[in-house]
């Protein structure tokens, strides 16, 4: 990986990290916000135990699939390749915002369900997995260095 341009500055990946986080904070927050109006809204009945395991089922399928489809976006470069930072950062950006979209797919599909059901578990369940998937697989300083050296690992180099 090259080196940041200025003493003092941070790396170049630090400003793609610091807009990702912000996405994903604001994906967090969206996260609590559906939960607490879908209960407010649906009522008292939770559902039944189909509908738990139904939620929790869907719910760490797409969890997985936030972890594993980074993994396949993100690709080595071959070594003849120039340094190409938009397509660098292209690659990291479309790997984070895949990963954060699959994690916050849980609470949208027991949104769905519990409005379907008329009952509020299947989104509270989703809602608990989105969180612990967007925490666990934010767009972190250390996660953003591993893929970048992932795009490098055949000897290309990126430019970031």
């Amino acid at each position: 990986m090259s080196t940041p341009t200025s003493p003092g500055s941070g790396a170049p990946t630090d400003d793609l990290g610091r807009v990702l986080r912000l996405v994903s904070l604001a994906m967090l927050a969206g996260v609590a916000v559906i939960a607490a109006v879908t209960v407010f809204t649906i009522g008292d009945s939770p559902g039944s135990g189909v509908d738990a395991f139904g939620a929790i089922l869907v719910s760490v399928v797409f969890v997985a699939a936030a972890f594993v489809v980074p993994k396949r976006v993100i690709k080595p470069w071959p070594p003849g390749s120039g340094p190409d930072e938009v397509k660098a950062a292209g690659q990291l950006r479309s790997a984070a915002f895949l990963s954060l979209v699959f994690a916050e797919l849980p609470t949208l599909i027991g949104l769905v369900n519990s409005f379907a059901r008329g009952v509020w578990l299947p989104v509270v369940i989703g809602a608990l997995f989105s969180v612990a998937g967007l925490l666990l697989t934010a767009p972190t300083a250390d996660r953003l260095r591993g893929w970048l050296a992932r795009l490098e690992s055949a000897g290309a180099r990126t430019g970031l």
